[in-house]
């Protein structure tokens, strides 16, 4: 990994698997680092896994259903550290199920936390790029992003959805300096 010495990374989804991994990741690579996921404690743990110093470090609980809190999230982020270079969009769920078997419910929350909670936290983000002319943007699709699978249709259309927002934004935020990627991990 490259050098991220004093920039600020936004991790969601940290608390474990590829958040809690790409953390341990940029720590080694001198970043700052805003740690979020739903449980604090957890989060508190990495923390000290991460041996870094307490300024640099921000533990940052949040739920990514309750979008209000996006917008005073960025300001604090923003606030402390003074940038925020790199969001890793990672939280999510999955799901499987047949489409018979699936009730409409379980696909509106797949769509809230995977898309929906993605696209608010980005938007509560984007002015504090736009702001410094540069910044990146990271998301955690799937390759169920690009192929949709039996048993898969929700996971699968939430993720395709990040792809058509995010391939729009690229586009749009270029002249800015701030770049989009989108990851595409196989089963994990």
């Amino acid at each position: 990994m490259k050098n991220f010495n004093n920039k600020v990374v936004w991790i969601t989804g940290a608390s474990s698997g590829i958040g809690e991994a790409t953390a341990v990741e940029f720590a080694k690579a001198g970043a700052k680092l805003v740690l979020t996921a739903r449980r604090a404690e957890v989060l508190e743990d990495l923390k000290l896994k991460l041996g870094l110093p307490d300024g640099d470090v921000l533990v940052l609980p949040l739920d990514v259903e309750n979008y209000k809190d996006f917008e005073p999230a960025a300001k604090k982020v923003y606030d402390t550290f003074g940038s925020i270079d790199v969001l890793f969009n990672n939280a999510g769920i999955s799901q499987r199920g047949t489409v018979l078997g699936s009730k409409i419910d379980v696909y509106e929350k797949l769509i809230k936390v995977n898309f929906f909670a993605v696209v608010a936290l980005t938007k509560a983000v984007l002015p504090y790029m736009i702001k410094q002319e540069s910044g990146y943007i990271a998301v955690t699709s799937s390759v169920a992003g690009k192929l949709g699978t039996k048993e898969r249709s929700g996971y699968a259309a939430s993720k395709h959805a990040l792809h058509g927002f995010f391939d729009s934004l690229r586009s749009e935020i270029a002249p800015h300096n701030i770049s989009v990627t989108i990851v595409c991990p196989g089963y994990i």
